[in-house]
């Protein structure tokens, strides 16, 4: 007997789901898809758990018969392809007819659907790709799809999916995207009973913009559009102050399809080259309408990536517009409030702060890099303090040698050691800002605040919901007086977003990324007092050898090492 065999069915079907359906995201992806593939005037989202127990996409596109959702869930059944040459000339987002079919092999699902012509609708309830009930049902024109317990069968493809919160932001993320580039279409997204995402339809793409980002950044943008031989492009690109640390601002899109595509990305970049400070990203949307014949979309099993025949014109194109956006004469911008002025203190009784929808965080037993940090019974305080160099490194000496301390990392570990104090003892000295930050972040940046909510909370950073996705920064423990509150949360988020906080010693990166920014930085000049008040309270946290991040604070030179070195002594 042979060692090749056909395998079965509903193994071929996990496989494809492998394949198409990554994570809770992409469900939604593809549901969305085939809602506007259908016409859609209204999409309605509902999540809970992640997407794990829930994701409920609701439309009122045009329908499908009983004998369509049957064949919908069958692989490779699809109204959109007839012959091979169509696959090079796609005009609709899904095409492959493999969406379905891999969604229901994972999950229990529920399709609801009727046509505008048929006076009743049909349900059809599947259970890991196999029909268990069907029935006539009364419903509105449009299709609802209902998938629960995703991955119930696949265990292991379910381990290794990120925390609720993690899956949630990646499905808001999506979400997002489309609603971006479907401005004339309604969206409402609901993610563990919070309304995330209410876009009207019929907006403009700039109104559009504004309602997912925020009015703030909505006065620092600028649209144009240029046309080319079959190739076209338009969007929204922001002033170059309004950055992020990351490509998260970079949203592109081709034929309205969402993609991550480097040669756009890497185009958008170049146009703004120059004007952005070292490791800063722009926020920019741009979108390339581009005959079908000249773009591959088959590309990439989930159609996240796509290829460009002549991928050198499209980056030339892009680049060259957003270059000639960003340089034309700028209009009179609209009045803003700026959010990123430093606070104002005085002291008062602090507001009820924040309270995140996600797990609690214990006071007891705080995680800490264990064994990071190595104990010493080296002092500062009692070095006599000779001299600066670049207002970087301070410079100290004994009797017996030289020493070259980092006033960044030294100034950095104070804080650090405060703020866990702060945590682990619950006991902390909070001050009132006079005038609250305001921060607006788009919903996938809320939800990874979300995230670290909890943490923030317990140090002594009170903040509160204002409006919708925006954040009112109202409370800071005195030892953050100084710190520039709505850079250190943003740069968190980012932490999260980019998966940079690690998940075992979650607290302690939160932390070390606070001090780092609160902490006075190098080339700053410090005087007398200050480096005073330095050293002393480097002794008073049991004179340690490192920085949170672990680069050394000092560098101890011996006499008897200098004076080798300038051979005064053999």
């Amino acid at each position: 007997m042979g060692i090749i065999r056909v395998l079965p069915q509903d193994l071929i079907n996990q496989i494809a789901a492998g394949e198409v359906i990554e994570r809770p995201a992409s469900v939604v992806k593809e549901l969305v898809e085939n809602a506007l593939d259908a016409g859609a005037e209204t999409i309605s989202i509902e999540v809970e758990g992640g997407g794990i127990d829930l994701i409920r996409v609701a439309d009122n596109g045009r329908g499908m018969t009983a004998e369509d959702i049957e064949l919908a869930v069958l692989r490779h059944a699809t109204s959109k392809i007839k012959e091979p040459g169509d696959l090079f000339a796609i005009h609709t987002l899904g095409f492959r007819g493999e969406a379905l079919p891999s969604i229901v092999s994972v999950s229990n699902t529920t399709i609801s659907s009727c046509t505008a012509l048929s006076s009743k609708g049909w349900m059809v309830s599947l259970n890991a790709g196999t029909v268990k009930e069907k029935r006539p049902k009364g419903m509105p024109a449009g299709t609802i799809v209902e998938v629960k317990d995703l991955f119930f069968n696949t265990p292991a493809r379910k381990k290794f999916l990120k925390t609720s919160a993690t899956e949630q932001r990646h499905i808001i993320d999506t979400v997002s995207r489309y609603a971006i580039a479907y401005p004339d279409r309604r969206f409402l997204l609901r993610v563990s009973g919070r309304n995330v995402l209410n876009l009207r339809e019929g907006s403009t793409l700039e109104e559009r913009v504004k309602a997912i980002f925020g009015k703030t950044f909505g006065g620092k943008l600028k649209s144009f559009s240029r046309e080319g031989h079959a190739t076209g492009v338009h969007g929204i690109v922001a002033s170059p102050d309004e950055t992020r640390p990351n490509r998260s601002g970079i949203y592109t899109y081709v034929n309205n399809r969402s993609v991550k595509d480097q040669v756009l990305s890497s185009a958008i970049i170049e146009g703004y080259r120059g004007m952005l400070m070292k490791k800063r990203y722009p926020h920019a949307i741009v979108f390339i309408d581009i005959d079908p014949t000249l773009v591959d979309v088959n590309v990439h099993p989930a159609k996240a990536e796509v290829r460009f025949q002549n991928s050198s014109a499209v980056f030339g194109m892009v680049a060259k517009a957003i270059r000639e956006t960003l340089v034309a004469p700028q209009q009179k911008p609209a009045a803003v409030t700026d959010h990123k002025t430093g606070p104002c203190l005085v002291e008062e009784t602090p507001v009820k702060p924040y309270t995140s929808r996600n797990e609690q965080w214990p006071r007891t037993e705080p995680v800490f890099q264990a064994g990071l940090f190595e104990e010493t019974k080296t002092t500062y305080s009692d070095k006599r303090m000779i001299g600066t160099f670049l207002s970087t490194y301070l410079l100290l000496e004994d009797h017996s040698a030289l020493y070259i301390l980092d006033q960044h990392a030294a100034h950095e570990r104070i804080t650090y050691e405060k703020l866990k104090g702060i945590y682990t003892n619950a006991t902390m000295n909070s001050q009132m800002l006079l005038t609250p930050a305001i921060l607006e972040l788009t919903p996938v940046e809320y939800g990874a605040f979300e995230e670290i909510a909890g943490y923030l909370e317990q140090i002594g950073i009170e903040v509160s919901p204002f409006g919708e996705n925006t954040l009112a920064i109202r409370s800071i423990p005195t030892v953050l007086d100084k710190g520039d509150m709505t850079g250190i949360i943003l740069e968190l988020i980012n932490g999260v977003l980019q998966g940079n906080l690690s998940k075992g010693d979650y607290l302690h990166d939160i932390l070390a990324t606070i001090a780092c920014h609160a902490s006075v930085r190098a080339g700053q000049s410090l005087s007398g007092a200050e480096v005073a008040a330095l050293l002393r309270d480097l002794d008073e946290i049991g004179s340690p050898l490192t920085c949170p991040h672990g680069r050394p604070l000092s560098k101890k030179i011996s006499l008897d090492e200098i004076e080798r070195w300038i051979k005064r002594r053999p």
